[in-house]
């Protein structure tokens, strides 16, 4: 937590690389662990502790970036929160990240007059989530999304089953929680 008030502190724009170590070490790892004290738990071998650590944690991943989409530029219907909350709260999430980086000119200020202004209308937050959607942001996302998915699905690999079926139809429903 104190690293994501660092994170959250900071003036400078992270890249996006240092978005998901930040996220490593508060979302991903609560998963990580909740995996590993699940394969403890059924006294299963060393390998398949490490097998459910690395599943775990980029299931977290997975669910911490999905997440944040939904809460950068999600339906408020389907997220009951505000559109666009997170922009206005300031948040430094992976599509803000993105979409501050591939602004230019007048969609950058537009971003920007929103990023971290509590006191921005409604007409302004909604014209910066229109900016961020024109960015292509969302499908970017969805590709990191699917690159940390992939990994999660590689970690279970060896085994098979109804347990592994279960496991994998977890990270689909993450995956399927979209906008």
């Amino acid at each position: 937590q104190v690293g994501d008030i660092k994170f959250a502190e900071n003036k400078r724009i992270p890249t996006g690389k240092e978005y998901i170590k930040m996220i490593e070490k508060k979302t991903a790892v609560l998963f990580e662990v909740s995996c590993v004290m699940g394969a403890i738990c059924a006294k299963r071998k060393q390998k398949d502790v490490k097998n459910l650590s690395l599943f775990g944690r980029n299931l977290g991943i997975v669910f911490q970036i999905t997440d944040d989409l939904l809460g950068s530029i999600g339906d408020s219907k389907i997220t009951k929160k505000p559109v666009g909350n997170d922009i206005r709260e300031g948040k430094k999430t992976l599509p803000i990240i993105l979409a501050i980086k591939k602004a230019r000119g007048k969609n950058k200020k537009i971003i920007l007059r929103v990023f971290g202004n509590s006191k921005a209308s409604k007409q302004q937050i909604r014209l910066a989530v229109n900016v961020i959607r024109s960015l292509g942001v969302e499908e970017e996302v969805i590709n990191m999304t699917m690159k940390y998915a992939r990994q999660a699905e590689k970690s279970l690999r060896s085994y098979t089953g109804t347990a592994k079926n279960e496991i994998i139809s977890l990270l689909g429903f993450i995956i399927k929680r979209r906008l």
